[in-house]
């Protein structure tokens, strides 16, 4: 299904008359797409993404931040032998119009228009399978798509990126589509039973993301200070996997949008969940109060609580948001509140952990030393919005030089054992999309007796986007 109904313009192939009737032109075109259905950055457009690679979830504005577009076509056949690779430079630079936005009321993000000519362009009668992929340099260990690989060298894997040992995951797009060729004109063909289209290649984000929004949070607990916020998780995955696309990887039009395509599971937990004796879980983010509520002079390593009320919150005039995350100008939040965010790689929950009742989020409020004083066991609303019989599974046959495949597997997710999948956006808290203050909604903290962590299908574009 295409989601964009804006007018592009496709120069695409046209018969050569002067030479005779099945002489083709020596140009063919098509269109590639990177959609960007309601993901928040830092700065909207005319960010320079060679500044940082750290995109929040956190920016007014839905755009795209990542500096390059890589992409190839393979004859659509075993061998699969590659006619055509480029890389795009500065996607996201407005300055030099590598890629246009373009933006309706059924999305929005932003294209090019990729011309083919002389040798480049594609035989009649031919099947094609074209494959982009969208990212920031310097991610992901240094992440290049495609690498080593060149026009008629032969290429039968699917890509993937690993998060470092040390690092966080980040944005990164990906897709493919079929291409064929008819009276020298490339059209995209989505599915077996599909009809033909102009050549379009729709790119979408492979990872999910998620974000907490609080405020009025207790300064002690049971008489021991409060000095950091903590959401874990008691799975991660390291490498992403950019296959299982709509129309391409499955005879019956795959189309599946609850697609976990994580692998490579981490085993050195650095956190534990409430009550456990051992490292049991992975730290999403860390939210350091001292930070916040800054001038503390008995104890530094403690936030301080300005007016003295038992609470932090929008009547202790020494808020601030943190300067490292959230310097100045890059972020609007209502007084008194914190806010972190972050990318995370899909992963799938199992029938074990639904037996034993393992939650896939906690919450915590750490004293000095990481002590949990407090915690609060994520459960996630609407269940209903997954699919409630399946859920699909994106993963390689021989490990990461391995084919794509796809499975359907029963849906055991629960309100509080479930699955993250890609391209979704998974939030505590109401944040506003706009910069006008005070139409935001964080987590009171003080009365919360649970947690509800709501799913975005798709990151849709909302005017708010509400997960408290």
């Amino acid at each position: 299904m295409v989601v964009m109904t804006v007018a592009i313009s496709c120069n695409k192939a046209t018969i050569d008359t002067i030479d005779g009737p099945n002489k083709l032109s020596s140009e063919q075109s098509f269109t590639v797409v990177v959609e960007s259905v309601g993901e928040l950055f830092t700065g909207g457009e005319g960010v320079d993404p060679t500044m940082t690679t750290r995109r929040p979830i956190s920016s007014v504005t839905p755009t795209q931040t990542f500096d390059r577009l890589s992409l190839i076509i393979v004859e659509y056949r075993s061998p699969a032998k590659v006619v055509y690779k480029t890389t795009i430079d500065n996607w996201s630079n407005p300055n030099n119009k590598a890629s246009i936005p373009w933006s309706n009321e059924e999305g929005q993000g932003r294209y090019a228009t990729i011309r083919l000519t002389g040798d480049e362009c594609l035989d009649e009668g031919m099947t094609y399978l074209a494959y982009a992929i969208g990212y920031q340099s310097g991610t992901y260990s240094n992440y290049e798509p495609f690498a080593g690989i060149e026009v008629s060298d032969n290429y039968n894997k699917t890509e993937t990126a690993t998060v470092p040992m040390s690092g966080s995951p980040e944005e990164v797009f990906a897709g493919a589509e079929i291409f064929t060729v008819q009276h020298g004109k490339i059209l995209s063909k989505r599915s077996e039973e599909a009809e033909f289209e102009h050549a379009l290649l729709m790119v979408r984000r492979q990872v999910a993301g998620t974000f907490g929004y609080f405020t009025h949070i207790p300064v002690k607990i049971q008489d021991v200070p409060v000095s950091h916020l903590r959401l874990v998780a008691t799975h991660c995955n390291q490498t992403v996997i950019f296959g299982g696309f709509r129309g391409v990887d499955d005879s019956y039009d795959f189309h599946k949008d609850n697609v976990v395509n994580g692998m490579n599971p981490q085993t050195d937990f650095n956190a534990s969940l409430a009550g456990s004796t051992q490292l049991d879980a992975f730290t999403v983010y860390e939210i350091d109060l001292a930070n916040w509520f800054p001038g503390n002079k008995e104890n530094p390593r403690l936030p301080y609580d300005a007016n003295r009320d038992g609470y932090f919150d929008a009547s202790d005039e020494n808020w601030q948001t943190d300067p490292e995350a959230y310097p100045v100008g890059t972020i609007s939040l209502s007084a008194g509140s914190v806010f972190d965010d972050k990318f995370l790689v899909p992963f799938a929950m199992t029938r074990d952990d639904v037996k034993s009742g393992r939650n896939s989020f906690q919450l915590q409020l750490l004293g000095v030393g990481g002590i949990i004083l407090k915690h609060w066991n994520v459960t996630l609303r609407d269940l209903d919005t997954v699919d409630n019989e399946h859920r699909t599974l994106v993963s390689l046959s021989d490990g990461e030089t391995g084919r794509t495949q796809i499975s359907e597997l029963e849906n055991i997710d629960t309100e509080s054992c479930f699955s993250i999948v890609r391209n979704r956006l998974y939030t505590m808290g109401e944040r506003s999309q706009s910069q006008n203050y005070g139409e935001d909604t964080p987590v009171d903290l003080s009365i919360a007796d649970e947690l509800v962590m709501n799913a975005r299908h798709q990151w849709q574009i909302q005017n708010f986007i509400i997960f408290n």
